[in-house]
């Protein structure tokens, strides 16, 4: 075994509930974490490090779709690189398939992307969809601490009662799971707002700007891809009606402000 890596059995839990311990204590900032199909490894940020996953088993450090045709038997490498004064760690796509990242673009063959601090997932669609769980420890330990009896977390953002009816209107296609479902064009969601009884002098300026200002807020509070300088502008509303259904900020049974105007809603 080298020196600062670590294999992990095919019995540990899932990244996303218990950093795992690290040659027995809390892993130092940086130390990587990979759990594929059948356990994983740990290892130290070491420059010059590398990690690959794939199909190749036992040849590759990270198992992923031992019996899928379409995963390539070293479908991606993770590079421990110098960065700064410290290191971060890189994905690289070596197979043919793309990998998905959560809210970023798909990584296609040979693109690479510098890894974020904490948990995060890496799927591969093949025969069938794959994951891959990756995390970043930042030195500090975390525990798992959720039961049957815990209260369901809420992520909501917050959003005014004028933003939200736009932002449901303008997404009602996509609440509604309709066959391809793309955002309304600021003309239709202008009209549609003149349809909710208690509304009426909407138009597309005044729907943009509402939702220009929800977009800027939200970077300000970290939110990636939401603005022109980020994302290509056919992008931006896609971007942020993912970060709204994914936060359960907007809920299918939002629709029914559509019919019945917004009073009587003082939660937003």
């Amino acid at each position: 075994m080298t020196e600062g890596m670590y294999p992990l059995g095919r019995l540990t839990p899932s990244l996303v509930r218990q950093e795992p311990l690290f040659a027995g204590a809390a892993a130092p900032a940086g130390t990587l974490f990979v759990l594929g199909d059948t356990g994983g490894y740990a290892a130290a940020a070491v420059a010059g490090r590398s990690l690959v996953l794939g199909r190749n088993a036992p040849d590759v450090h990270v198992a992923i779709g031992g019996e899928d045709g379409y995963v390539s038997r070293e479908h991606a490498t993770l590079r421990c690189v110098a960065h700064g004064t410290g290191t971060r760690w890189v994905l690289r796509n070596g197979g043919k398939l793309p990998i998905r990242l959560p809210d970023t673009a798909p990584l296609l063959r040979s693109h690479e992307a510098p890894l974020p601090v904490g948990y995060t997932p890496l799927y591969i669609q093949g025969s069938q969809l794959h994951v891959v769980e990756v995390l970043v420890a930042d030195g500090h330990r975390h525990r798992g601490g959720v039961s049957p009896e815990t209260s369901t977390g809420n992520l909501r953002l917050p959003l005014t009662r004028r933003e939200w009816l736009v932002l449901v209107a303008m997404f009602s296609t996509v609440l509604g799971r309709e066959d391809q479902a793309l955002p309304l064009s600021w003309n239709e969601t202008g009209k549609l707002l003149n349809t909710v009884p208690g509304q009426s002098g909407w138009n597309d300026r005044k729907a943009e700007a509402v939702v220009d200002g929800v977009r800027h807020r939200l970077t300000a509070a970290g939110i990636e891809r939401l603005t022109r300088e980020t994302a290509p502008a056919e992008a931006l509303k896609t971007n942020l009606a993912r970060v709204l259904v994914d936060t359960g900020t907007l809920l299918p049974e939002d629709l029914l402000v559509l019919e019945t105007g917004i009073d009587g809603y003082a939660d937003r």
